[in-house]
């Protein structure tokens, strides 16, 4: 396997020269297949910083239960020592695993510091503000060195800052979305890691949630729509980039799962009337304005120059993406009362976009054989065959024959995937 990936990473290059691929198709399969080299040194980090970790937290405790035999000096000594002395050995050391082993068993001294000093001297501070200042050294040596550890490590404490602040508190911390964007989402690009992409994406949406529901839990519905509308016009510039292409498909991920499954909530008109504009409910207008000047303006961009819009679909924009912000600006428009539908056809635009994306995906994923395609498409439109028609009670027939075409349709695609996948077998040399 090994020889298999290395000749293709040197094929790469002369594809590229020759035309056969540009510098976004190379970075894509330049990230789907890690060389053996970089899985194993990955793994061999990831167990000695588990083992930092946990030798970090034995001390810690070790400490603690001698820490009332201890001269007040001599702790401060043990605090500084043990920092200093860490980090200077991570520092003068050359391998990378022993590095991160190092400076991930400094932080973890750093924050252990942290709470022993404040003992030491009595100091009654706020406690979400220790996970702050940690976690902000984290992140500092996360940039410094660089680090994929350090900035994981950043990131779960500034979750728990947020997480501590939100629940025992009830305080909406508004830094706490801008550090994770402004401090741990750019070194995912830095680092080219799709882990800390995912993860950094995950907590800023944690964090996002937990501080408008603080504010105003009637903010959530528009806000995040929005947030899903910019995530995917984010992937769409993360793909165009060939130095950052590979980070593109976690953007997507995010950003269709809350957009699709919101779109779905709109279908129905419960839904879609509960989160209209109210009068009282100026700070809801306020923060979605702001977060669909964002989206928007990031779609401006994603889809700039405009004129080859049609050639970039024939080299694989999907089609269906076009949707997400006609979609918003719908939302948009019913939200501030500009386009007011009653009944049915409130939540008729919502039901066609989704069988519009629907259709799409299949048939994306009949004409490139993309499996996982075919089956996003197909789950939309099962899903809303199932919200439409749920009903057990009236128009049976109509019911059943929905669910024997959709079934049907369901069969018929894993019968075509298997026997393409079939017949390319036979085809291979």
């Amino acid at each position: 396997m090994k020889k298999h990936i290395n000749w293709l990473l040197k094929e790469l290059d002369l594809w590229v020269q020759e035309g056969l691929i540009d510098d976004v198709q190379a970075g894509a399969i330049r990230g789907r297949y890690p060389t053996e080299e970089q899985a194993g040194t990955w793994g061999r980090v990831a167990f000695a910083v588990s083992g930092a970790l946990l030798i970090g937290l034995g001390v810690i405790l070790l400490f603690a239960y001698n820490w009332e035999k201890m001269h007040k000096f001599a702790k401060l000594g043990v605090v500084f020592a043990a920092l200093i002395s860490v980090h200077a050995a991570g520092l003068l050391v050359k391998r990378r695993v022993t590095q991160e082993t190092l400076h991930v068993l400094g932080t973890m001294f750093f924050g252990a510091g942290i709470w022993l000093v404040a003992q030491i001297y009595h100091i009654n501070e706020h406690y979400p503000t220790a996970f702050l200042v940690w976690g902000l050294g984290a992140l500092s040596l996360a940039w410094v060195l660089p680090s994929l550890a350090q900035a994981l490590l950043a990131t779960a404490l500034l979750v728990l800052w947020n997480g501590a602040e939100a629940f025992s508190f009830h305080n909406p911390v508004y830094a706490a979305p801008a550090l994770i964007l402004l401090g741990i989402l750019p070194l995912a690009r830095v680092l080219s890691s799709r882990v800390l992409e995912s993860a950094g994406l995950a907590a800023f949406l944690f964090v996002l949630f937990t501080m408008l529901e603080r504010l105003n839990a009637y903010i959530l519905m528009p806000a995040f729509f929005a947030v899903a509308a910019s995530l995917i016009a984010v992937g769409l510039l993360l793909k165009r980039s060939s130095s950052v292409s590979e980070l593109a498909p976690v953007s997507f991920f995010y950003g269709e799962l809350i957009y699709f499954f919101l779109l779905f909530v709109l279908t129905f008109r419960e839904a879609r009337e509960a989160f209209s504009y109210r009068p009282h409910e100026n700070d809801a207008g306020m923060w979605f304005t702001l977060f669909l000047a964002i989206a928007l303006g990031l779609w401006i961009f994603a889809l700039r120059p405009f004129t080859d819009i049609k050639e970039r679909i024939n080299e694989g924009l999907r089609i269906d993406h076009l949707a997400v912000p006609l979609a918003l600006i719908l939302y948009s428009l019913q939200f501030f009362g500009v386009l007011k539908l009653q009944g049915a056809l409130s939540t008729a635009p919502y039901n066609l976009l989704i069988l519009f994306s629907a259709v799409m995906l299949m048939l994306r994923g009949f004409q490139s054989l993309n499996l996982r395609s075919a089956i996003m498409g197909s789950l939309l439109l099962t899903a809303l065959a199932i919200a439409r028609y749920v009903d057990l009670f009236h128009s049976l027939l109509a019911r059943a024959a929905v669910f024997l075409l959709v079934g049907g349709m369901m069969l018929g695609i894993g019968v075509f995937f298997a026997r393409a996948r079939r017949a390319r077998k036979e085809a291979a040399p």
